[in-house]
Parts: C-alpha cells; sequence; structure tokens
C-alpha cells in the first residue's frame, strides 16, 4: 500500500498515515460540517473540496475509507436567524441543509458517508456528558447547565499548543452559571427553545458546541479513528476541546493525524457580509463553472491561506478550457487507439498527491504532461505516437477524477467554455466568425497581409486563429504557462 505522508496538526510535523488496523486496511475520516444557518458561501466549500479530494484519493490508492461530515443543526446562531425570519429552529436547520445538499452536488462535492445532523443524535450526547460527570471531568451547575473541567486534563491545549492560562472559555456563547474556572467550558446549556432543546438529566437544554462532535465521530468510527480535520479557525477552540472532552470520556486516544485546511479572503480582505465580499455558492455558479472553483483550490495547498479575485477566477477559467482543448486534441489524435494509462504521468501525480495531498503539484505534473502531448501532437503522427497521446489522455482523466476534473464531455464542455469567457473580453462569437470568413476569403484571394492582419487582430483581443485541414478554428489564448 502506498505511503502517504500528512501535516499533523497536533505534532507539527509530516507524518505518515498508520491505520489503527491494518489488516482492515481502514481509514476513518471525520471533518467539521457547516452550522446550517445561512447558505453555504465558498468558505464552505474550500473545506468540503479539499476533504473531498482527501478521500477521493485514498481510495484511489486502495484504501477503504469511513467519511464522516456532520450538520450542526442546534446552535444559538440558528436559534437567532429563526427568530429573525419568524420560524422555528428546526424548519430553518432543514431548510438549509436541503440548500446545503444542493450546493454541494453543484461543486461536485460527492455527499460523505455518514452526514449526521446533532439533533438525532442528543441521546449519544447525552451519554457522553454523562460518562465525563461520573469521572469527574465535568460538573452540573445549580441552574441546569453541565460544564468540562478543562484544568483536569494534564495536557489540554496540546493541538493549539497553549497552556490552560493562556486561553480564554471556548463556547460560543458563554452561559450564566456557576462556573468553577472561567476556562471551563459549556457540555449541556440550559434552554428552553421549542424544537431545539431537549430534556436531560440536568432539565431542558441542549448540547455545547463541541460535545457534539466527540459524540458523532465516536458513535461512526470509534473511539480512536486515523483522520480529523476542519478548517485552521477550528483548531482552537473547537477541536482543542474535541480531544479533551473525548479522550476523558473513552479512555482512549482521539484522532492520530489532525489536518487544517487554510482560510479565505476576497482580493486581500476576509470574506463577511459586512464586507459585501460575501459569496454564496449558488452566487459564484452564476458566474462561473463549477470546475473553476475547484481548480482554484486544487492550485493551492489544503494548508494555505488563499486569496480569490475575479482575476483568478478567469485565469483558472481559461486554464480549464486550455484541458479540455488538450483533451479533445488528443482525442482526435489518437482516433481508435486504445493504450494503459501513461505510467510517467501517473507517477508524477502520485509523488505529488502522496506527500501531504499537495494539489500544487499534482497540477503542475498534469500541466507537464498537457505540455508533453501538445509537443507530440505537432510532429508527424505515427502508430506509435498515437498510442502514447492515447496512454497520456487517459492518465490526465484518470487522476483528474480524482481532483474532481475532465468529469464533462471535453468537445462540449469547450464550446459551453468558450462562449462563456467571450464576454469578459468584449467580442461575441458573431465578430469572431465575420473574422473568420474576411481571413478566409483574404486568403483565397492569396491576400495573406490582409489574412495576417485580421488574425493579429483578434489577436489583440484575446482571440486565436488557428489554421487546421478543417478550416479555421478558434479559442481564447492561454499559453498554458500562465
Amino acid at each position: 500500500m502506498r505511503q502517504i505522508l500528512m501535516t499533523n496538526t497536533l505534532s507539527g510535523k509530516k507524518e505518515p498515515l498508520k491505520l489503527l488496523n491494518p489488516a482492515s486496511n481502514h481509514v476513518g475520516i471525520y471533518a467539521c460540517g457547516v452550522t446550517v444557518y445561512d447558505d453555504c458561501h465558498i468558505g464552505h466549500a474550500m473545506q468540503a473540496i479539499y476533504f473531498d479530494i482527501v478521500r477521493a484519493y485514498l481510495r484511489y490508492c486502495g484504501y477503504k475509507v469511513t467519511y464522516v461530515r456532520n450538520y450542526t443543526d442546534v446552535d444559538d446562531k440558528i436559534i437567532n436567524r429563526a427568530k429573525e425570519r419568524g420560524m422555528s429552529p428546526a424548519k430553518l436547520a432543514a431548510d438549509m441543509i436541503a440548500g446545503s445538499e444542493r450546493d454541494m452536488q453543484a461543486i461536485g462535492v460527492q455527499p460523505a458517508d455518514f452526514e449526521p445532523k446533532v439533533s438525532e443524535n442528543i441521546p449519544e450526547i447525552i451519554a457522553m456528558i454523562e460518562s465525563l460527570i461520573s469521572k469527574g471531568y465535568a460538573y452540573a451547575t445549580s441552574t441546569g447547565d453541565v460544564y468540562y473541567r478543562v484544568r483536569k486534563k494534564s495536557d489540554y491545549g496540546k493541538l493549539s499548543n497553549r497552556k490552560p492560562d493562556e486561553l480564554r472559555s471556548g463556547t460560543r456563547d458563554l452561559v450564566a452559571g456557576d462556573k468553577e474556572d472561567d476556562l471551563d467550558f459549556a457540555l449541556w446549556k440550559r434552554d428552553s427553545t421549542p424544537d431545539a432543546s431537549w430534556q436531560s438529566p440536568w432539565g431542558q437544554g441542549r448540547p455545547g458546541w463541541h460535545i457534539e462532535c466527540s459524540a458523532m465521530s465516536c458513535k461512526h468510527l470509534g473511539k480512536s479513528f486515523e483522520i480529523h480535520g476542519g478548517g485552521r479557525d477550528l483548531v482552537f477552540p473547537h477541536h482543542e476541546n474535541e480531544i479533551a472532552q473525548s479522550e476523558s470520556a473513552n479512555d482512549a486516544p482521539y484522532a492520530s493525524i489532525w489536518i487544517h485546511s487554510g482560510l479565505l479572503t476576497i482580493d486581500h480582505q476576509k470574506m463577511s457580509k459586512s464586507l459585501g465580499n460575501h459569496i454564496s455558492i449558488q452566487k459564484f455558479l452564476q458566474d462561473w463553472p463549477a470546475e473553476v472553483l475547484r481548480l482554484g483550490f486544487l492550485m493551492n495547498h489544503y494548508s494555505s491561506n488563499i486569496d480569490f479575485s475575479q482575476t483568478f477566477f478567469q485565469t483558472c477559467h481559461k486554464r480549464l478550457l486550455y484541458y479540455y482543448e488538450g483533451l479533445v486534441a488528443m482525442d482526435e489524435y489518437s482516433a481508435g487507439v486504445k493504450s494503459s494509462a501513461d505510467k510517467t504521468t501517473l507517477d508524477a501525480f502520485h509523488a505529488a498527491m502522496s506527500d501531504d495531498f499537495n494539489t500544487v503539484a499534482a497540477i503542475s505534473s498534469l500541466n507537464k504532461s498537457f505540455k508533453q502531448a501538445r509537443e507530440i501532437m505537432v510532429t508527424k503522427k505515427s502508430p506509435e505516437k498515437q498510442a502514447q497521446i492515447a496512454g497520456i489522455a487517459t492518465a490526465l482523466r484518470e487522476t483528474g477524477h480524482v481532483l474532481g476534473l475532465f468529469k464533462t464531455d471535453a468537445a462540449s464542455e469547450v464550446h459551453n467554455i468558450k462562449l462563456k469567457l467571450l464576454p469578459s473580453l468584449g467580442i461575441n462569437e458573431g465578430e469572431i466568425q465575420a473574422a473568420i470568413l474576411e481571413r478566409k476569403e483574404a486568403r483565397a484571394a492569396k491576400d495573406f497581409a490582409r489574412g495576417d492582419r485580421v488574425r493579429d487582430d483578434m489577436a489583440s483581443r484575446g482571440i486565436e486563429l488557428r489554421d487546421t485541414p478543417h478550416g479555421t478554428v478558434w479559442s481564447i489564448k492561454f499559453t498554458g504557462d500562465e
């Protein structure tokens, strides 16, 4: 089985993936999902796409993967938003979950194997809290709240690498009550909100933010599993508190490896509604194809902070056209020839992805294969070269599918992308066809200077005209090195 290295937030080092049960060839992954009080934005898409690729690559390497991504459907933000809209928290959460499922499907993110909701796991959450109380790691107050004793866990702070005295309480909203220590965080909050509270041994209430993931990961993956992840903003307090309460309740190590994705900015500003740069997935898809967003993330390492801009999206869109046109050309060049996937392409892809899921290097390796194929195709055709091109095309599609790319028909996608890019260049297809006709007439009249002027004029506007045995065709200028 291929060795895969990952940067472990817990150790701060790059470590090989080690299976808890090597004979089973099984990997358990838990990634924290969204709090469903609003539509998903492209920041949510960032984490979802990266972990979608992590799962896909592990399965491509032959691992059996169980992937769990939860929905937080009980939370202060949901309750407050539901009040604003005059609806029940449960109804708002259900609507937002349906929207999230729609959005994830639209950007090519496959459903997790389990997608548990907090509201459906209250018995498991209560049972874990009871275990923590019985072991002295938690206590109930006279007001009906339950808190975790942070200082009782001797290694608390090991994920964020901070001492307890350097920290502040990790609950999203501090709960009134008799806390023993300001650092203690809520496991259960007294509450009587209809559709967002439940009866418990401590009275009517609802779970704290952190306990939900501990209970749901244990339910679906066991007390210990291989990989836990989420956005970097969750390292503290959420993931730190997950470790503390899970290890205290289960008397076992929690996740072996913690991987965290970076944060997203737009034009060097943190994405937020107040700044007006909050881009929902639905809004993004009105302006760009889903593969543009995915490629944009792939061109950055999952751990990097990413800054997106309209210019960057435009470049990604042109790069997609370059890829799809390359695949069309390879299909035409190798028509009727079958070949197994090119080994050089596959080896370069594995070298990149097995080293901390380095999608930047993986995309670079695909670029080299596309460039190699184009160089071969301008030489004299032979059966050997056709077989080589067929093998490269097979390998590019195979590896591309792992990354969530090249899943649509290449020929139809080329036309779609070109038409979507034209408005940004200030030109329409009618003008291009008129230029092609003028160039054809000039060449027929042996007026090659005029034909060249037409070509050069189109090039100055970002349109490339190419003469082929089937006539002049047009595309959007992109060298592949941009």
